[in-house]
């Protein structure tokens, strides 16, 4: 059986209706192999403030009311026992993510929604699942830079290349534009900020950056930190080579703004120094969110 549900909350609780197929009618008893779940994919689905609706969801966390059930890879089979569950199940499902870009922090995404579902189990049986999300009616979306109208990325006087919106269609990632640098000898270092954006990126929960992106070298991504008295560049991470293919990545930023109080406000980074592994490289990137909880 095939069904399809949409949450905009923080927790949204939907009774799935399912039709139990028996060959003697009503069972009395369970036995036999366990119930199982398809699901295909995860679909995100965001409002017009919250920017593009990129995602690399890769996996699905579900939980019953007292257990982990366990982290699928998608698309996902997972097998229910009605012995252990009983034949109406109250399951949540969690979009999962590689967070940082590495496989060993896979982890649910804390700013997309969960969603819960009762289903009625049986030995041998099975549903369909087209699950659509959204972020929590909570997070605070920035879009940082999309790259529609404008660029905010500014070079240091120390670079020779730099970050310039580009509409050629083999280079866009979403939309009209994203951003580009092009690297060779010449043009061998950009550093590179966003300018007078001062994001505010205090907060008591989680705060990330979303990324979506396609190179041919490696770059850096991290946090301009800002104070009343100075300022301090932080890289945090070096995304590499994708051989030109699209890429996200979800970049979880509270170690560095935990560690900064004093911060009255933060700009991102983007840095990149030719690697000379061909006569010219280039990065494109494009989609930045910043997430947080207020």
């Amino acid at each position: 059986m095939f069904q399809q549900f949409r949450f905009t909350g923080t927790l949204h609780y939907v009774v799935g209706c399912m039709v139990v197929l028996t060959l003697h009618g009503c069972i009395n008893s369970w036995d036999g192999p366990p119930h199982f779940v398809h699901i295909e994919s995860m679909h995100l689905e965001t409002l017009p403030e919250e920017g593009a609706a990129t995602e690399r969801i890769e996996e699905v966390w579900v939980y019953s009311e007292t257990d982990v059930l366990g982290a699928f890879p998608l698309p996902a089979d997972i097998p229910l026992s009605p012995e252990q569950l009983g034949s109406t199940a109250e399951l949540t499902f969690s979009a999962g993510i590689r967070a940082n870009a590495i496989s060993s922090t896979r982890q649910p995404y804390p700013f997309y929604d969960a969603i819960v579902l009762e289903l009625d189990l049986e030995y041998g049986g099975s549903d369909t699942l087209d699950l659509t999300i959204g972020y929590t009616e909570l997070t605070e979306v920035t879009v940082a830079e999309d790259f529609e109208t404008a660029n905010r990325f500014q070079e240091s006087n120390a670079s020779s290349g730099e970050v310039v919106r580009t509409e050629n269609p083999l280079r866009v990632l979403d939309g009209l534009g994203s951003g580009m640098i092009v690297l060779d000898s010449i043009h061998n270092t950009v550093i590179s900020a966003t300018n007078e954006q001062e994001y505010d990126l205090q907060s008591n929960g989680p705060v990330w950056l979303e990324l979506d992106y396609a190179c041919t070298q490696p770059f850096w991504i991290g946090l301009l930190i800002k104070n009343a008295v100075n300022s301090q560049r932080v890289p945090i991470l070096i995304l590499n080579s994708t051989a030109g293919d699209r890429n996200k990545i979800y970049l979880d930023l509270g170690p560095v703004v935990r560690t900064s109080p004093d911060a009255t406000h933060y700009e991102i980074t983007l840095d990149a120094y030719y690697d000379g592994s061909a006569d010219s490289t280039f990065v494109v990137v494009d989609n930045f969110k910043l997430l947080r909880y207020p």
